[in-house]
C-alpha cells in the first residue's frame, strides 16, 4: 500500500512542474501546443488488400450450386482443423 502511495507521489511530483510551465489555462494569451491529428484508419487503409472489381453474381451463385449450397460450406466452417488434433501432447483421447 506504502509503495502504491511512493509511487503516486513521485508521479504527482513529477507532474507539477510541467503543469505550472504550462499557464494559466483561463488566459485567452496563453502559449498552447499546436494539435496533431493521425489518422488511424489511414494506416489500416494502406495495409488493406486492393479491392476487386466484383464478379458476375450469377455465376457465382452457380458455383455454390454446384458443390453443394450453403450447408456444404456450414459444414466446413464447423469441421475440425486436422492439424489441431495432431498439435495436442500426448495425443487425442
Amino acid at each position: 500500500m506504502f509503495r502504491f502511495l511512493a509511487a503516486a507521489l513521485a508521479l504527482a511530483g513529477a507532474a507539477g512542474p510541467a503543469l505550472a510551465r504550462s499557464g494559466d489555462p483561463a488566459d485567452p494569451g496563453a502559449a498552447v501546443r499546436s494539435l496533431a491529428h493521425r489518422s488511424t484508419l489511414a494506416a489500416r487503409a494502406a495495409s488493406a488488400p486492393p479491392e476487386t472489381a466484383p464478379g458476375d453474381w450469377r455465376a457465382a451463385n452457380a458455383r455454390v450450386h454446384a458443390v453443394g449450397g450453403w450447408r456444404v460450406y456450414l459444414k466446413q466452417a464447423h469441421a475440425p482443423e486436422p492439424a489441431a488434433a495432431a498439435s495436442v501432447p500426448g495425443g487425442a483421447r
